[in-house]
């Protein structure tokens, strides 16, 4: 994401946070960031500014302690989380915490996140913060870094998720295709026994997948058409 400009950034982030209250990812709370290429410093919304009506102007710049260096704050009261895989992981440029409905059912059942969409392997077994606070503190941003660890993507414990990747389109994939693959599950679970997606189905399909290096930009461009029509941008 290094030849993304801070600029291009903003127009991403308050694109992308109207598109997900579009695809009702995120509601009055939630949030996405950006680190800005080269800096130790995080673009992120104001608290209070509506998702539904962020504009780019909006957006603060936070450092990695949390302090608001540009913009009228104050920065949401869970930038920890942000801080905290940013701080621990120098390969990510972009977190999306929310509260999809149907992600975060995984939180309150002794079951693993399991796969019913072809898309959803990426999301099996994926692992549980055991805190049900609200994440406030830089420790326990580092907390829930640490049970991320090297992956993609951690549930908050009835809370929320949290989805660590490259871009500001990939975030919005992501965030997509967990909540559908989890509505794919509860959808199926009505027609009787589960068929998941199996471990030698995994193998298959990472390969498969990995020839698909346009999805993220098909899926990027089509809502954001979509949100355009609806009046959302």
């Amino acid at each position: 994401m290094s030849n993304v400009n801070e600029a291009a950034l903003r127009k991403q982030l308050s694109e992308a946070t109207r598109m997900m209250v579009m695809a009702e990812l995120l509601d009055y709370s939630g949030h996405l960031s950006a680190r800005i290429p080269s800096t130790d410093q995080v673009l992120i919304q104001p608290r209070d500014s509506s998702r539904a009506g962020l504009t780019a102007d909006e957006i603060l710049i936070v450092d990695l302690e949390g302090r608001v260096l540009e913009g009228k704050g104050p920065a949401p009261s869970e930038t920890a989380i942000h801080l905290g895989v940013y701080r621990a992981r120098e390969d990510v440029q972009v977190v999306f915490h929310g509260h999809p409905p149907l992600a975060v059912l995984y939180t309150m059942v002794h079951a693993e996140m399991i796969a019913i969409r072809n898309f959803g392997y990426r999301f099996i077994g994926c692992p549980v913060h055991p805190d049900p606070t609200h994440i406030r503190t830089l420790e326990q941003g580092a907390a829930v870094a640490a049970t991320l660890g090297k992956g993609k993507y951690c549930l908050l414990r009835g809370h929320g998720n949290v989805i660590a990747c490259n871009t500001i389109p990939e975030a919005f994939l992501d965030s997509l295709e967990m909540e559908e693959n989890v509505r794919g599950v509860i959808n199926a679970t009505a027609l009787g026994a589960l068929k998941p997606i199996t471990p030698k189905e995994v193998e298959v399909l990472r390969p498969s997948f990995d020839k698909n290096t346009y999805r993220v930009a098909k899926t990027w461009n089509h809502y954001q058409d979509k949100a355009r029509m609806a009046g959302y941008l």
